[in-house]
């Protein structure tokens, strides 16, 4: 049975540092949760280190930028991760010259790129996969409508050519509002069960995680014990934290909240018997389990 507990305060003692998720945690995409920021400020006025760490297709500055509209600014963490830079950095080191990449996603996630096409080292196709070497994908192109049988020929074709897809955001649904959209990573399975080769950046991924080590033992050696992963993903968050034999604390308000939590008579119930059985049907393991993170 997974400890349950009311805030973060219970079990912030045990810990050093916490690696933390941005969307269903902090914010819901059109505004922050501001007990959520003030736990983060207890803890990080107690010199805890905190690390943001976001599936979000976009560099590191762009997040920045998003995160700060909504209340959340520099002062409430050390450290932002982004799976966009990863994937960004990965493009720049195997571009050279030329690359031709057929890109599944908003132009304005076309940010991942940086200044690589100003170099003229790549370019970017929306349209026609044909004369692609690589897949980039983002997010769906339109992800309050698209369905994932939308991309069942494309992918086809990009199997039948033998490319390779980068996965920029291995989530695979999220909620902006109250609205649930589609994310990159349902495509990217979808792409693999067909047979195609796919690099995932992000969680549940051991990449973005050897990065948050490097920052973090610029201050200490930490030990796993003494980090937390704080996050509403099983696929992703929790996942992760057991790959990386984390402590894991999960925030049932973000993606499980429709199945978890019940409103009665003005009070937040939540459901911990399907709680466990969710969780065992995912077969993650969960140390914590908070309704919303404060």
């Amino acid at each position: 049975m997974t400890n349950v507990i009311a805030n973060f305060s219970e079990i912030s003692n045990k810990y050093n540092a916490v690696i933390c998720d941005l969307w269903g945690c902090l914010h819901n995409g059109v505004e922050s949760f501001p007990e959520a920021l003030k736990a983060l400020e207890k803890f990080k006025s107690s010199n805890g280190k905190i690390v943001l760490v976001t599936n979000a297709p976009r560099p590191i500055a762009n997040v920045e930028y998003q995160i700060a509209k909504l209340g959340i600014k520099e002062t409430h963490y050390d450290m932002l991760l982004t799976s966009g830079e990863l994937t960004s950095n990965y493009i720049n080191n195997i571009s050279g010259n030329q690359l031709s990449i057929f890109h599944i996603g908003g132009k304005r996630h076309h940010s991942i790129y940086k200044d690589m096409i100003h170099k003229k080292k790549i370019s970017i196709e929306i349209d026609n996969i044909t004369h692609a070497d690589l897949i980039v994908c983002t997010e769906p192109f339109d992800p309050s409508k698209d369905q994932l049988s939308d991309y069942g020929n494309t992918l086809k074709i990009g199997i039948d050519k033998d490319l390779t897809l980068l996965c920029a955001n291995p989530d695979l649904v999220v909620d902006v509002g109250d609205k649930r959209e589609m994310c990159a990573g349902s495509i990217a399975s979808m792409y693999e069960e067909m047979g195609g080769k796919v690099i995932y950046f992000g969680k549940p991924h051991k990449n973005i995680y050897q990065e948050v080590y490097s920052f973090l033992n610029k201050f200490s050696d930490s030990k796993a014990k003494s980090i937390l992963c704080i996050g509403d993903g099983l696929t992703t968050d929790i996942r992760g934290a057991n790959n990386e034999k984390l402590d894991s604390l999960l925030v049932v308000g973000g993606l499980l909240k429709k199945k978890h939590l019940i409103e009665k008579r003005n009070n937040t119930i939540l459901d911990e018997r399907k709680l466990n059985q969710t969780i065992e049907a995912n077969k993650v393991h969960v140390d914590y389990a908070i309704k919303f993170f404060r």
